[in-house]
């Protein structure tokens, strides 16, 4: 049985309690489906209840649950889970993986109701696991951390991928697939172009090394991709099985190298596939007017690119980020000229940041010329150098391994989480809504009226009541 536990068990907020992708736990399923039979229960998708996911256990008796953590904001529902799991059935054999997990494993394997736990990528660690916990194979060499016959802790290197092409697709009838694809992961300007949609994955790792980011930690810093073929074979492998009419690049870099996006897009274009799509984390560094053709007659509705801070000093000291702020401008001009909808990252409450630098990086993010902003709180996580730096420094409040992405936890003798958290909300509404055309053009990009428009923005300030945020 693999799970995604409901994140509700924790809490529920508007800005990071959404539907996972079912593209990895799928993945996971078919890579261990001619071994075992497999289940998948989607706790988060589905909003069941503790009770009603006890049920399902009870009802499918498994030998063993793999239960996938995603974020640390939510390390709380993963012990949950487990709970449920050993209630149940104590002899029930419980695997624990993911991001959380792959960062924070020491804290996870506290818990001794977990049996195992999987860092890296999974694919073949878990399959390996599965066959040797089925007597038909070796114990993996690679990727998990369990507990040696006298309690001690073992644990082994971390697995990273190098063909992703050798990887099978998601084998999607596992679970209600037209469900997931006629149904949007949470609102916001990431939304579906349209529906039926996807959210595919096509690179692995990341090169930058921002400070604040996982990725290095989780992926690795090689930059790994799925060739064109892999990527197209499996959106016309959707678009004929399907119906897809949209797609979310759901990457941390999808274009980071531009001969190999530029040799996706072609291919899209003469498969003729015309699938509207979004993508994320995109380098503006890659942008040319070739390129940006090619996005356009390949579908190419928005763009998300990270610049991340406007002050000079920030990015390139702290934030550790290739950007140009002087040409960055440019790009996104030319992007827009494109007819391409832009997307802009900025993240302020840096450890070493001045509150004269914040607000110059957010009078860059109005000025830049982007149609819209994303502001986010700096957020030290375990296996990040922003992490590093602000415990160095004594810099992070309250329990240091506590995620809440919607209020700051570092104090400096600059500013406190809760100035961060006042002035994110109230500069991203004046940024992006004070203007009314700029209003309608945002609502039309989320898929959503003007006046769903106007409940995010109030849900969003309302939210701003700190009850039970410790900042001492």
């Amino acid at each position: 049985m693999l799970v995604y536990p409901n994140q509700r068990w924790q809490k529920t907020d508007l800005s990071t309690t959404w539907n996972l992708n079912p593209y990895t736990i799928c993945l996971l399923a078919t890579m261990i489906k001619e071994d075992v039979d497999v289940k998948i229960v989607d706790a988060q998708f589905y909003n069941m209840s503790q009770d009603e996911f006890g049920a399902k256990v009870e009802e499918l008796k498994p030998d063993l649950v793999g239960i996938s953590m995603l974020s640390s904001e939510y390390a709380l529902i993963g012990d949950i889970t487990v709970d449920i799991i050993k209630n149940v059935n104590p002899d029930i054999i419980v695997v624990m993986g993911g991001v959380h997990v792959t960062t924070m494993y020491m804290n996870i394997m506290k818990n001794l109701k977990i049996d195992y736990a999987i860092i890296g990528e999974g694919e073949y660690v878990f399959r390996d696991l599965i066959r040797y916990l089925n007597g038909e194979g070796a114990f993996p060499t690679q990727g998990v951390v369990y507990r040696k016959e006298n309690g001690e802790l073992k644990v082994l290197p971390a697995m990273l991928i190098d063909d992703l092409d050798a990887l099978p697709y998601p084998d999607y009838e596992l679970v209600d697939f037209r469900a997931y694809i006629t149904t949007a992961q949470r609102y916001g300007i990431d939304s579906p172009p349209e529906l039926p949609f996807v959210r595919i994955p096509t690179v692995r790792g990341c090169p930058i090394g921002c400070c604040f980011c996982q990725v290095e930690s989780v992926s690795g810093k090689n930059h790994r991709m799925r060739s064109s073929a892999n990527v197209v074979g499996e959106l016309e492998l959707l678009k004929e099985k399907y119906g897809i009419k949209s797609i979310n690049f759901e990457d941390d870099n999808a274009f980071y190298h531009r001969g190999r996006a530029k040799e996706l897009l072609r291919m899209m274009i003469d498969r003729k596939l015309n699938l509207k799509w979004k993508a994320n984390g995109v380098a503006l560094f890659t942008l040319d007017d070739e390129l940006l053709q090619l996005m356009v007659e390949s579908g190419c509705l928005m763009l998300n690119v990270a610049i991340e801070s406007g002050n000079e000093r920030v990015l390139k000291q702290i934030v550790n980020k290739p950007v140009n702020l002087k040409t960055a401008p440019e790009k996104i001009a030319l992007a827009r000229k494109y007819g391409i909808y832009v997307c802009v990252n900025f993240v302020i409450g840096l450890p070493g940041e001045t509150w004269n630098e914040i607000r110059e990086s957010l009078h860059y993010a109005e000025t830049c010329g982007a149609d819209y902003v994303k502001i986010f709180i700096a957020n030290p996580i375990l296996g990040t150098k922003m992490y590093d730096l602000a415990k160095e420094k004594g810099y992070i409040v309250g329990n240091e391994n506590e995620i809440n992405w919607r209020y700051g936890r570092i104090k400096t003798p600059e500013f406190t989480p809760k100035d961060i958290s006042i002035l994110r909300a109230y500069e991203w509404d004046r940024i992006n809504f004070t203007d009314p055309v700029k209003r309608e053009k945002t609502a039309k990009m989320m898929n959503i009226s003007l006046e769903e428009l106007e409940n995010i923005r109030r849900e969003t300030r309302n939210a701003l009541t700190f009850e039970g945020v410790n900042y001492d």
